[in-house]
């Protein structure tokens, strides 16, 4: 599987499937297979897991598991027999995404199957999901070529899975027609469909009768010239249509963007009217570090030495806070286990196996909805949610580079993974200007093109800017600089995710976050940069790590205090609003 939400997923629905005899298959995440052949357990690496050191980590035990497979560097019949030992009970392989994968990762994928062997009968079945539409992680590596000749690569059979159990007709109709114009598209002859259990419904689902305006369409939403005035539009369409459903929740309703950038001002209008909204913004490659993650760790490392199972863990988190800002890590964690226990069952398994589970699920770590959604559509792949709208900005068909070729259609099939996250109702932005995919889409009985509304004149809150600092931008080794019996200790120890902190500019390159009495709890590195002609205006607590000597470059560990064997280190969020 792609991750290990995915391979949770996967592992709920064969439950359903076959019950019991679901645990007969294995079910991994690419990096877990690879750790598993080489031995590997990433309990044991000094990586920190903070912001790279664990993709680095895997990459490399991604790399000796192929190079196990393939037996390099051994005579023909002992690779065979190596192969042999390392796949003992493997003879049939389903790999899911398969339009996301890497260049190592379908590299390991290869010597699996054992594509390259002479002796067909010493290969593995391969079976190969994916959607070549979906492909949005060049930047990562990925490439859409990799699906497109996996028939040729395998001498496969293609089937087309066009059902779709997710949406109305009419969004999947409007989605078909978005990614129609994309070039060499696998499904150009295979459209997807609504599963047959449906197709006797209306096209537009229950809001065909709930909704007079839109009847279930989906509606291109004129959105004024910029940001504010498309915020006001947007959550005036959702209050519109909260006032007609009588189960309208606003945790199964999500607004995408193409930037982070362009959502501030739906947060600033949320926050003003008292809507429940929160941001998909964190980022998961500090979750090893974070004070909730260690608290769990450092308690089996002192309590359990060998065996532990999901029940013990639950027990203890149940002790912990819960509900609320200041407790959705905690909240975060209660998931993670609930997850591992549907993975292993009751099993009693090594300390270090789950920690090595841990790590690899708090690569891909998501929080609980709790409101509306704010999340760039990168980050809502392998979502999906009750009402969606898509906001306009910087959907220009915008070109990049797939190995020696350009992908000129890469932001078309960003917006129709954005897109297609709806079951119910699909709301698209539109500014007054125009919108180049939105523009090209055929008149349709899926789609309704509303008419321009005089919108209010935006409040001034909206012109606001939300900035979760990057660890690039932190002094992460501030505290480390003073005594266990400092003060800034206890006062980092007093603040909680959430907490009010204050931001004091000391000198023109010199920045201080400090507690409510004013003690210093930290500081900003050179690289942080204000917002322009903009005053911070808050600051609160968004995360607290972990940190240990271990974690310190040489370049600054001279920085360190000799008794410090770990101090804590806060990522702050910052409000930022136009100088007056």
């Amino acid at each position: 599987a792609y991750n290990r939400h995915a391979a949770v997923q996967i592992r709920q629905r064969l439950n359903v499937l076959i019950g019991d005899d679901a645990r007969g298959v294995s079910i991994l995440t690419l990096h877990a297979l690879a750790m598993r052949l080489v031995g590997a357990s990433l309990a044991t690496q000094n990586t920190g897991f903070g912001r790279s050191g664990a993709g680095d980590v895997f990459k490399q035990i991604v790399e000796q598991a192929v190079s196990l497979l393939k037996g390099d560097d051994l005579p023909p019949e002992d690779a065979d027999q190596q192969r042999e030992r390392l796949l003992a009970g493997f003879r049939w392989i389903m790999v899911d995404e398969y339009q996301d994968i890497a260049p190592e990762q379908y590299a390991l994928i290869s010597a699996l199957a054992g594509r390259t062997r002479p002796d067909e009968d010493r290969r593995i079945n391969l079976f190969a999901v994916g959607d070549d539409d979906q492909n949005i992680y060049a930047f990562n590596g990925a490439s859409v070529e990799f699906i497109r000749r996996f028939e040729a690569d395998y001498a496969a059979r293609p089937a087309f899975l066009t059902d779709n159990y997710r949406s109305t007709a009419h969004i999947i109709e409007a989605a078909n027609a978005m990614i129609a114009p994309a070039a060499q598209r696998m499904k150009q002859a295979h459209p997807i469909h609504i599963d047959a259990a449906r197709k006797a419904q209306a096209a537009g689902g229950e809001w065909a009768s709930l909704d007079p305006v839109g009847r279930g369409r989906v509606h291109i939403l004129p959105v004024g010239d910029d940001d504010r005035t498309q915020a006001l539009a947007v959550i005036g369409e959702f209050e519109r249509m909260a006032d007609r459903a009588a189960d309208w929740y606003w945790a199964r309703c999500a607004i995408i963007a193409r930037h982070w950038r362009s959502l501030d001002p739906v947060r600033s209008y949320c926050e003003l009217k008292g809507i429940p909204v929160q941001q998909a913004d964190e980022d998961s490659s500090g979750f090893w570090s974070l004070r909730e993650t260690q608290s769990l760790l450092g308690w089996l490392k002192a309590r359990v030495s060998g065996l532990i199972d999901a029940t013990t863990i639950t027990q203890w988190l149940e002790l912990q806070p819960a509900g609320g800002l200041g407790a959705h890590r905690w909240d975060c964690l209660r998931e993670a286990i609930a997850e591992y226990e549907l993975d292993v069952g009751d099993a009693e398994l090594p300390r270090e196996h789950f920690f090595d589970w841990l790590a690899e699920w708090g690569r891909e770590a998501r929080r609980r909805q709790t409101g509306l959604l704010l999340l760039t559509a990168h980050k809502a792949k392998g979502l999906e949610f009750d009402h969606v709208a898509v906001l306009d900005g910087e959907w220009g068909q915008s070109r990049r580079r797939s190995g020696a070729n350009e992908d000129v259609d890469a932001t078309r099939r960003l917006y129709y993974v954005a897109i297609t996250r709806a079951r119910k109702t699909l709301a698209l932005a539109r500014f007054d200007r125009g919108q180049g995919l939105l523009d090209g889409l055929p008149e349709s009985p899926a789609i309704v093109r509303r008419p321009q509304s005089e919108l209010p004149m935006p409040p001034p809150e909206l012109a606001r800017r939300y900035r979760r600092l990057g660890w690039r931008e932190i002094d992460l080794d501030f505290a480390a600089q003073y005594p266990p019996s400092h003060a800034i200790h206890q006062a980092l120890a007093a603040l909680s995710v959430g907490s009010r902190i204050e931001l004091r500019q000391k000198s023109a390159s010199t920045w201080r976050l400090s507690d409510a009495q004013g003690v210093d709890i930290g500081a900003l590195s050179q690289h942080f940069e204000p917002e322009n002609n903009m005053d911070c205006i808050a600051a609160r607590v968004a995360a607290i790590h972990v940190r240990r000597p271990g974690d310190v470059s040489e370049k600054y560990i001279n920085r360190i205090n000799a008794q410090c064997e770990s101090w804590e280190m806060l990522v702050p969020e910052l409000v930022f609003a136009p100088v007056r």
